[in-house]
C-alpha cells in the first residue's frame, strides 16, 4: 500500500486493529521487556504498541505515513520515556549504518512490498551486538489454514495493504538474520522473533580476494 493509502485509511486504522492490540497486549509486552539502548520502531502507525513498551526507552519511531503519524500524538506524549517520529520508508531509512541497539517491527513485514529489501535495510542500522524484535503474523504450514490464508489476503491486501501469506522466518534469514528465539503466539501464525546478525551468512556474502593474498585487485 501506498503512503497516499495509509494515510487515506489513517482515520480507521484503530478500528481496525485495535482489537488484534488488545488481545496480542500481554505477549508484547513479554517480547519488548528486553528492549534496550537506542531503539527504532518501525511502522508506528498510530502508536497502538507503545503501551506495551518498557518505561524509560529512548525511542526513534518511523511510519510511512504522515496521517498515521499525527494519530499517534497522544499516545506518544502519554509515554513515559522518549519518542521522535519520523516520516520514512522503511526500505530506504535516512539512518547512518549502526546506529540502533534494538530494532522492533509489529505487523510490518506482512505490509511492506519487499519485505527482504526492508529486513536488510534493518541490518544495516542495527549496531553489530544488535537485535531485531519482531512481533508478526505469518503463513501458516497447516495447508489448510495457509489456503484459509492465501484467500484472505486478497481482502486484506485490498482493505488495508496486509499480506498474510507471508514466509516472514524464512525472509528473515534470507536477509542475513539468525533467529535467536521463536515462539508462537497464537498457533503458527503470529510469532515472536527475535534475531540477530548471522556472523556465517555475513563471511560467506564478503568479497573474496582474486589471485590470491599476493595479487590483489582493487
Amino acid at each position: 500500500m501506498s503512503k497516499q493509502s495509509y494515510d487515506g485509511t489513517a482515520r480507521y486504522f484503530d478500528y481496525f486493529a485495535g482489537g488484534d492490540m488488545r488481545r496480542w497486549s500481554l505477549s508484547q509486552r513479554t517480547l519488548f521487556k528486553n528492549l534496550k539502548g537506542e531503539v527504532l520502531f518501525i511502522g508506528i502507525g498510530t502508536g497502538q504498541e507503545i503501551v506495551n513498551f518498557p518505561e524509560g526507552l529512548n525511542i526513534t519511531a518511523a511510519d510511512l505515513s504522515f496521517e498515521m503519524l499525527k494519530r499517534s500524538n497522544k499516545r506518544v506524549q502519554n509515554y513515559s520515556g522518549k519518542i521522535n517520529r519520523c516520516q520514512m520508508d522503511a526500505n530506504t531509512t535516512a539512518f547512518a549504518n549502526n546506529t540502533f541497539d534494538t530494532i522492533v517491527t509489529v505487523c510490518v513485514m506482512c505490509t511492506v512490498k519487499q519485505p527482504v529489501i526492508c529486513l536488510q535495510e534493518l541490518k544495516r542500522l542495527l549496531k553489530p551486538d544488535g537485535e531485531l524484535v519482531m512481533f508478526e503474523h505469518v503463513l501458516s504450514k497447516n495447508p489448510v489454514y495457509a489456503l484459509t490464508l492465501k484467500m484472505m489476503s486478497f481482502i486484506t491486501e485490498y482493505l488495508q495493504g496486509t499480506y498474510l501469506d507471508r514466509n516472514t522466518v524464512a525472509n528473515v534469514e534470507q536477509a542475513g538474520f539468525k533467529i535467536h528465539s521463536h515462539k508462537n503466539v497464537y498457533l503458527d501464525i503470529v510469532k515472536a522473533l527475535v534475531a540477530r546478525e548471522d556472523i556465517e551468512y555475513k563471511q560467506t556474502k564478503s568479497p573474496q580476494p582474486l589471485f590470491g593474498e599476493e595479487g590483489l585487485i582493487d
